[in-house]
């Protein structure tokens, strides 16, 4: 077994996100299926793994000096993902697996991007593979569920499939190979959208009484499945949520559809914002526009 293991945890944006109605029944009432195409990127965070000899394991994180925005690391480790992904692998293989974390931080809390989530899916794959305990990509998926609904998708992106139809609620996953690399602009406001409150936007715009709405996988495949994507194409039911949530993020979007003259999209339960890019010349010209319109970070990323 090696001594240290180096991961990637990289971040995501939901190209297509469809929400359907909360479901009523069960041990899952009250949560929301969805359908989205989700891509992972070549922005995220970094992740080493060194194995201990003598309990107790370590864990150490931080932002990375090249992080667009960071923040204070000011929640106990035992609330962190990349801990309770330990905690949970340790509890299910009945043994100890000491070991030393590191993770240096440039996805932002509270962006949408999955970032906690991808931590934690690298968590688990990068403590399988280092050591040699044999689960396989179906038994990390339904831990990682238990952690939170993007792990199975960062399992599966760190498994070679990057790009993912997922439905269900989170824990299906469909492969949806890129035509092409996909390049973005990412655009990082100083705003939070808790999930939930977002998601309790969305439930309140629903027309009164509330009927039965179901994801709209085809929608979602049909437009992965497309030839040439156009930015006007992309759409996120939780963007309004999050714009009535923090209204200070649909001032911004608006302000930057204006100069930019094209769609501005927002990634999961936001905050971040994202635009299509035709490729990294278009992308540079558009990062500058952006630049001379705000102070705001941005970072130019693609799929992987």
């Amino acid at each position: 077994m090696p001594d240290s293991l180096t991961r990637s945890c990289p971040a995501k944006v939901n190209l297509a996100l469809s929400i359907g109605s909360p479901l009523r029944d069960g041990a899952d009432a009250g949560m929301h299926p969805i359908a989205s195409w989700m891509v992972a990127l070549d922005f995220g965070d970094t992740l080493t793994l060194t194995r201990l000899v003598d309990l107790p394991s370590r864990f150490d994180l931080s932002f990375a000096d090249n992080a667009p925005r960071p923040s204070p690391i000011d929640w106990p480790i035992e609330k962190d993902l990349c801990h309770r992904a330990h905690a949970l692998l340790q509890a299910h293989v009945r043994h100890d697996l000491p070991v030393h974390l590191s993770l240096q931080k440039r996805v932002p809390t509270g962006a949408g991007m999955g970032g906690g989530s991808g931590d934690a899916a690298g968590t688990l794959v990068g403590l399988n593979d280092q050591f040699h305990l044999g689960l396989d990509d179906a038994t990390l998926s339904q831990l990682g569920s238990q952690l939170g609904s993007d792990v199975p998708f960062f399992i599966a992106a760190a498994r070679g499939q990057p790009s993912a139809l997922v439905t269900g609620l989170g824990n299906v996953i469909e492969p949806l190979p890129l035509r092409t690399t996909i390049t973005l602009v990412l655009i990082f406001p100083p705003i939070a959208c808790p999930t939930g409150a977002v998601y309790r936007a969305f439930d309140q715009s629903m027309p009164q009484p509330a009927t039965h709405r179901a994801p709209q996988s085809d929608r979602v495949r049909t437009l992965a499945a497309s030839s040439a994507l156009s930015p006007h194409a992309l759409f996120n039911d939780l963007a309004e949520p999050a714009c009535i949530v923090q209204p200070a993020l649909r001032r911004l979007r608006d302000n930057l559809i204006q100069q930019l003259q094209m769609p501005v999209h927002i990634t999961g339960s936001g905050s971040t914002l994202f635009v299509l890019a035709a490729d990294r010349p278009h992308a540079d010209q558009l990062a500058a526009i952006i630049a001379s319109a705000s102070a705001l970070p941005i970072i130019i990323a693609t799929t992987i």
